[in-house]
């Protein structure tokens, strides 16, 4: 019978995704766009939803926690996202410390978290982004920018998420990477690929796929939320792979599926 039921996955902007089952409802690293991005999502737009699992500390999974947070509002998260939040002002009662291997429960949702790992940004990448044509020529609010990001380290505390309800089984990936010496779960009803952060992203998502062979992917985190350092991602050439495998969806803004 719970196999009629829906489960309904919202992508908002970045990998800020909301998923809804009946009265049971998750947020997963909800983010704020910079103002000078053209994307813009509703201030109230996260409104509704007790729950937030953060998959790890960076910026842009965890830096507008602090505006979302409610006085009943539970944020699961490791030990480093923790302390940042609890910089950012979030309080005590707000946040839950969770990880790798922690297994909880909210409403219908089972949840199961598992190591993660993050994309590989090198030393090098990070002075190529900083002196890149795209940063020197939007410098505008550059040095708030870097203070932001650099307040918000990941400190390889990355998490994936097993959540379970209806009979059916979503991966939630924070970061395009995983970890090799972790037995994630295989075939799952879908599973989120966050696709920026890298000149390979192609040849990292399609690493990925093959191990995990999920049924479904969403493709998130391609859009320019955080410029200049994020960009547009051209999706083409791994919806055009994960297409002859799996079913592939890319949500506009603000988009819901079903499944």
């Amino acid at each position: 019978m719970s196999m009629d039921k829906k489960i309904k996955i919202t992508w908002y902007a970045t990998a800020s995704v909301r998923i809804t089952a009946g009265n049971s409802q998750l947020l997963i690293d909800p983010f704020f766009p910079f103002s000078d991005s053209s994307i813009k999502i509703k201030s109230n737009a996260y409104d509704g939803c007790s729950h937030i699992l953060v998959s790890h500390g960076h910026f842009d999974h965890i830096s507008s926690i602090s505006e979302i947070v409610r006085d009943n509002t539970i944020v699961y998260c490791t030990k480093t996202p923790y302390r940042s939040l609890r910089r950012d002002g979030v309080k005590k009662n707000n946040l839950r410390m969770i990880e790798a291997g922690s297994s909880f429960s909210i409403g219908d949702f089972k949840i199961t978290a598992y190591k993660g790992s993050h994309i590989k940004i090198s030393a090098w990448d990070c002075i190529k982004a900083v002196c890149s044509k795209r940063v020197i020529h939007n410098r505008k609010g550059i040095i708030g920018k870097l203070a932001k990001i650099a307040a918000f380290p990941e400190h390889k505390e990355s998490l994936c998420f097993l959540v379970e309800v209806y009979g059916r089984r979503i991966l939630i990936i924070g970061s395009l990477a995983i970890s090799y010496d972790v037995d994630y779960p295989m075939d799952t009803d879908l599973a989120l690929f966050p696709y920026q952060g890298s000149d390979e992203l192609f040849k990292i998502a399609a690493g990925i796929y093959n191990r995990l062979k999920p049924k479904a992917v969403l493709l998130t985190h391609f859009d320019n939320t955080f410029p200049p350092f994020s960009a547009e991602i051209d999706t083409t050439d791994i919806e055009d792979y994960l297409k002859k495998q799996a079913v592939v969806y890319k949500l506009n803004h603000g988009e819901s599926l079903e499944i």
